[in-house]
């Protein structure tokens, strides 16, 4: 028995469900079914049954409640005790250059005045960011992916034992230099890109599952790099170049001097947090989880206003 399990048997008592609970504890709702089968077995005695009202605690798991309520709270007090007001707060994330990522960094920051924190974000590519939040070198990490690929990167975090939420969803455009051949026009399509060399943004190794792949048939040529300041750097001064990117305002075009344009039937991505299922989020972690939500929100509404302002992918424009 451990202080994990008796969180999990409070909070499916409090709630009166399983997923309600694995939600609020930020925990996959298979392990914390695991994990209350596992007490189970331990004490010999079914902790809960399926009521009118939802999971209902059993006679013989009301002593275990009124325990369990008294361990933690003692446990807090304990805690509060040793706890000095000096103890830094230490939170790492991982995952790729994106505004309203780092402007929810900086929200959560600001929240915390008074606290020390020693905070990192590290802009990872996805197969780095994975392995980070896997080794728990980070406690929460965001990956980028085309949705087509869904299967696959959830089977594979279901193999690395990882919790996931959506963040944003978003169709991405075409970035390209103002002189490209294909700037004059606002919808393009994948054939007339094939011809020009395209730049990629993180991992060779994922590049075909990960954000913004092309498509086949292979491009003239494909140059990896890490960051999204090299992406800006090489698109200027690689005559015909190319790059997949998530809708930028046109104010950090201009600023970069790009042009952004669509692409008939381009697949949808998705930025989606992970964590260790198995171990949850600190409470530090779940508040940054919750500013991240809200930024990616507002970064979809953001988005969404920026499309309607532009040419329907789906026709032909106009002449």
């Amino acid at each position: 028995m451990n202080l994990q399990q008796l969180r999990c048997v409070l909070e499916i008592a409090r709630v009166g469900s399983v997923t309600k609970a694995a939600q609020n504890l930020y925990i996959s709702q298979p392990n914390l079914s695991r994990t209350i089968k596992e007490l189970e077995k331990e004490l010999g005695v079914s902790l809960f049954r399926r009521g009118a009202q939802g999971m209902e605690p059993t006679v013989e798991a009301a002593q275990l409640l009124r325990y369990a309520e008294t361990i933690l709270r003692q446990v807090g007090e304990l805690e509060s005790i040793y706890r000095t007001h000096e103890q830094t707060m230490r939170l790492a994330l991982a995952g790729p250059h994106s505004g309203y990522i780092t402007r929810a960094l900086a929200s959560f920051l600001a929240k915390q005045q008074g606290r020390p924190l020693n905070v990192s974000y590290q802009e990872s590519a996805t197969a780095q960011a994975l392995d980070a939040v896997s080794r728990g070198q980070v406690q929460i990490a965001v990956v980028r992916y085309q949705l087509l690929y869904d299967d696959y990167f959830k089977e594979l975090f279901a193999k690395a034992g990882l919790a996931s939420r959506t963040l944003l969803r978003f169709n991405p455009c075409v970035l390209m230099a103002p002189d490209h051949p294909l700037a004059g026009q606002e919808l393009l399509d994948y054939e007339q890109l094939q011809q020009y060399p395209q730049i990629l943004r993180g991992d060779a190794q994922l590049a075909e599952r990960t954000e913004f792949a092309a498509p086949a048939p292979e491009p003239a040529g494909r140059i990896h790099v890490q960051d999204r300041a090299s992406m800006y750097e090489l698109l200027r001064g690689v005559p015909c170049s190319y790059a997949w990117s998530k809708p930028l305002p046109e104010a950090e075009c201009r600023r970069q001097g790009l042009v952004q344009r669509r692409c008939a039937g381009v697949a949808m991505n998705r930025d989606v947090a992970l964590w260790q299922a198995k171990y949850g989020l600190s409470p530090l972690a779940r508040d940054c989880l919750v500013v991240l939500q809200e930024a990616a929100s507002r970064q979809g509404m953001l988005l969404r206003a920026m499309q309607k302002t532009q040419p329907d992918p789906g026709t032909a424009p106009a002449e």
